[in-house]
């Protein structure tokens, strides 16, 4: 089977106020998300340490007694646990199990009590605002990317609606057509995920074929969502994936999605539209947008609607 090896940014120079190195970042930027819609990030400033930590206590959440996670479900109005089979696209419920957690402060968060799992508040809280931090440093080369000022974008992400999600694919067989994570797009603007040890991302191609990926040692993978999409007029990619688990070891998954807060409307950026690209999408809430795909996704859930 093809592999495919994601375009790499380098972002020790923009990280470090290199006009010239941001200048080159934002159009490897461009590139990889009109052409593939992924991309590894590295020099991204954070200590590999912390992701192997995050990793650790992914594990040691995902083993605590059932009771004890359902405690603490996700609901309407607060994040929390969602138990394997909670999660489906297709006619099948997706292999994985997931715990959610907002922003740093917000009253919709639950977590184990201190004594079931003393450490973990702190420790996802930590890792929760250092890839905060790395997606506000993302954002002018989103907006250079995307032909428009550099400070563009933050104005819709202050703060970000971002989401910590700390996966659980058990060892356990799936029937035929299940999967992981059913193929899909994300809903918002993009998505941050550390070099997993264990494989089973695929994105799909152009020609509809699934293609495995190959990960960049101590990087991210960084994806556009349907939000960035929209956006840009549909020059930036939005790239369905999924994730496949052969039920033969488990495997944890730690994706950051950040996007901008649920009252920004999106609407293409004029940057995007021209006599030869004409407007292809009308003004959107993304409050109503998140709603709907996260109605789609989670049987026992609905979107928030704040951070």
């Amino acid at each position: 089977m093809t592999v495919l090896t994601l375009p790499v940014i380098d972002l020790t120079g923009h990280r470090g106020g290199d006009r010239v190195a941001t200048g080159a970042a934002a159009e490897q930027l461009r590139a990889a998300l009109t052409e593939v819609g992924f991309l590894s990030i590295v020099g991204h400033g954070i200590g590999w340490e912390q992701v192997d930590d995050i990793y650790r206590w992914a594990a040691r959440y995902h083993a605590l007694p059932t009771a004890t996670k359902t405690a603490d479900a996700m609901g309407p109005a607060t994040m929390g646990y969602v138990p394997l089979g909670g999660a489906r696209q297709g006619d099948l419920p997706a292999l994985n199990a997931a715990f959610f957690m907002a922003r740093p402060g917000s009253k919709r968060n639950r977590f184990p009590d201190g004594s079931q799992l003393p450490g973990f508040r702190e420790a996802v809280t930590g890792y929760y605002r250092a890839m905060d931090r790395l997606g506000q440093q993302l954002l002018p080369l989103y907006a250079l990317a995307a032909g428009m000022p550099a400070d563009y974008f933050r104005q819709f992400f202050d703060p970000a609606l971002a989401t910590l999600r700390m996966t659980h694919y058990p060892a356990v067989p799936g029937a035929d057509g299940q999967w992981g994570i059913d193929p899909h797009s994300d809903a918002g603007f993009m998505t941050m995920l550390p070099t997993n040890p264990v494989a089973g991302l695929e994105i799909q191609d152009p020609s509809g074929r699934w293609l495995p990926v190959s990960q960049e040692p101590e990087s991210f993978v960084v994806n556009a969502g349907d939000m960035l999409r929209r956006w840009t007029n549909d020059r930036f990619l939005s790239t369905r994936h999924r994730v496949r688990s052969d039920g033969s070891v488990d495997r944890y998954a730690i994706p950051f999605f950040f996007d901008p807060r649920v009252d920004t409307i999106v609407d293409p950026v004029a940057s995007c539209v021209d006599e030869d690209h004409p407007k292809r999408h009308g003004p959107l809430v993304y409050r109503e947008y998140l709603r709907d795909f996260m109605r789609r996704g989670y049987a026992a859930t609905r979107s928030p609607d704040t951070g």
